[in-house]
């Protein structure tokens, strides 16, 4: 798709302030269809000035920075609901960059790359990415990422209750994103704990491996259950260690499901 960009005003990349919600300072909670707070990272000024001017034509409000380390500063002050990140930065590199939003904050992440290989991708998944774009952007898919990325967010449908109780001592608190089997802390991914929460929250049925890829991912993996099987592996190697019987069951063909 070709379109004809004028050069993008300092103005353009400035996001107005607004108050960060005390229980969670990178994200918003907006309705799905609401403008977006967009922080993106890429060290290219032709593709940081592209990319603004194609997600402001959407309504959205972007603030663009060229590495890693500009990001995490202005992550823990800014109030944003994505964060679109190349991966290839100087400095510290977008894995890098990820895995410390990661340890602080689950804020959707689109990574972007100019390889796009099935082992970095699935790295990038590993560490909490929620979608993945590969160079040359198309701005059409670009904009239809973005929207679904911001509907699962927005309007994951979170219970009322603020808790999910799990066999075997699990409990789950949705909103400080904490995992306990007993009285014991867990350490999981956001992606694990995506993978548990939906199984939680359909206990009983059987969750076919390419729903979780969809549901949790946005589309299925590369066409291979591996990465899903992966993720349901640690997850299961971790519950397990902190006391849990084998409570993720495997439907062989089927899927999983908590019982």
């Amino acid at each position: 798709m070709a379109i004809q960009y004028q050069p993008a005003r300092r103005s353009d990349f400035r996001t107005p302030p607004r108050p960060a919600p005390a229980a969670q300072p990178w994200n918003t909670a907006a309705t799905a269809d609401a403008p977006a707070q967009i922080l993106l990272v890429d060290d290219e000024p032709a593709v940081r000035e592209m990319l603004s001017l194609a997600l402001q034509s959407s309504g959205d409000q972007v603030l663009a920075v060229d590495s890693g380390e500009s990001a995490l500063a202005i992550l823990g002050s800014g109030v944003f609901d994505l964060v679109i990140l190349d991966v290839g930065l100087p400095g510290i590199s977008g894995f890098e960059t990820l895995r410390q939003i990661r340890a602080r904050s689950d804020i959707p992440v689109m990574m972007v790359t100019a390889a796009g290989t099935l082992t970095e991708r699935a790295a990038g998944f590993d560490l909490g990415a929620d979608d993945y774009l590969v160079k040359p952007l198309e701005i059409p898919e670009l904009s239809r990422r973005v929207r679904a990325i911001l509907r699962r967010s927005r309007g994951g449908g979170t219970p009322a209750d603020d808790q999910l109780i799990g066999p075997d001592g699990i409990a789950m608190r949705l909103r400080s994103h904490a995992v306990f089997v007993g009285t014991e802390e867990v350490t999981l991914t956001p992606k694990e704990f995506a993978v548990l929460r939906l199984l939680l929250e359909h206990r009983g049925e059987v969750i076919h491996p390419d729903e979780l890829s969809v549901k949790i991912w946005g589309y299925e993996t590369f066409g291979s259950r591996n990465f899903v099987e992966a993720h349901v592996s640690r997850l299961r190697s971790k519950l397990t260690k902190a006391g849990t019987g084998d409570v993720v069951t495997t439907m062989r063909g089927v899927g999983y499901m908590i019982r």
